[in-house]
């Protein structure tokens, strides 16, 4: 694996990497040996990549003690850690990583401890973490919206027994209401009408989810979607594209769902998109037991939609802070 980019940048006296899309391989190894539950949504390649197209924010990487740290550093010059780092290492280490990078931070932000964190960690994380010894004097957490929802693939799959009754129905009634649909996997040619449909999509049932935020990377992970590893479908009916769903097996062993978008007034389309997404990775790879579809973070509406699919898996997040400023 290569730790070095042809996009240096020098903050400091620290020197990082722009995250570049070649990274993919670089991030899967590491992320691979990461002894804790490296299943946070927001730490996926694809999103942290994707997000840094925006041009609100640069993400930078750099190796700290054999660990891969990611960063943001913000349009307004602050710099935070976005996860916790990946790679090989005890909850003694991780700590250990996370308070050397985060006193970089400190420094840089001008002592101003409020922008000095880490954006994002899962209860999972967390417990991990607060094994550590060093961790009680050192970090503290802190609450932050959204539960992260994990799907049971292999439940998705069956649609069995009471608990699936409603989205099994729903199935139906699409398959019966539209026997002409097709499911296939996106092709470039397809990029302009998903386009098109993101922009619907964001106008009607979007505007049930307040909260969510995926412009820039809904675009950027389609234009490139073979790179980033993803594994993309669309629903096409009565003659245009309808739905879609893109999400990819991660280096933990389980799966992300990146994207979802459907046509609102169509019934149990996106109950369809979510079980035959889930058809796929277990015919891909029938090891996959969980499905990150991230977090709904508090919306009523998004909590509900994702509630009718039985997570097996929800995860309350926090941030770290320092504890000694």
């Amino acid at each position: 694996m290569h730790e070095t980019s042809g996009k240096a940048v020098t903050l400091g006296g620290w020197t990082f990497n722009k995250i570049d899309i070649d990274d993919l391989e670089l991030f899967s190894g590491y992320i691979a040996k990461t002894q804790y539950p490296a299943n946070l949504w927001s730490s996926s390649f694809a999103y942290l990549w994707a997000i840094s197209q925006s041009g609100r924010r640069d993400v930078l990487w750099r190796i700290v003690d054999g660990m891969l740290a990611v960063f943001s550093h913000t349009g307004k010059g602050s710099l935070y850690l976005l996860c916790l780092p990946f790679g090989w290492g005890d909850a003694e280490k991780v700590v250990r990583v996370v308070l050397e990078c985060l006193h970089f931070c400190l420094e840089f932000n001008g002592q101003d401890s409020s922008k000095t964190m880490v954006k994002t960690v899962n209860e999972n994380q967390l417990e991990f973490i607060k094994s550590a010894g060093s961790y009680a004097d050192a970090l503290r957490s802190v609450t932050w919206q959204g539960i992260e929802r994990h799907y049971d693939v292999p439940r998705l799959c069956a649609l069995a027994g009471k608990d699936f009754e409603k989205v099994r129905n729903r199935v139906n009634k699409f398959r019966r209401d539209h026997p002409d649909a097709v499911i296939s996997r996106y092709r470039k040619a397809d990029f302009d009408a998903l386009m098109l449909l993101g922009e619907h999509w964001s106008s009607t049932a979007g505007k049930k989810y307040a909260k969510v935020f995926d412009t820039v990377y809904y675009r950027e992970i389609l234009r490139h979607n073979d790179e980033l590893g993803q594994t993309t479908l669309v629903v096409r009916a009565g003659g245009r594209i309808v739905g879609m769903i893109s999400g990819a097996r991660l280096p933990t062993g389980d799966a992300w769902g990146s994207l979802v978008k459907f046509e609102e007034d169509i019934p149990g389309l996106s109950e369809t998109l979510i079980v035959e997404y889930a058809r796929i990775l277990h015919r891909y790879d029938p090891g996959i037991r969980l499905l990150n579809v991230g977090s709904d973070l508090g919306s009523g509406g998004l909590r509900d939609y994702k509630m009718k699919f039985r997570p097996v898996l929800n995860l309350k997040r926090y941030q770290l802070f320092l504890k000694t400023v």
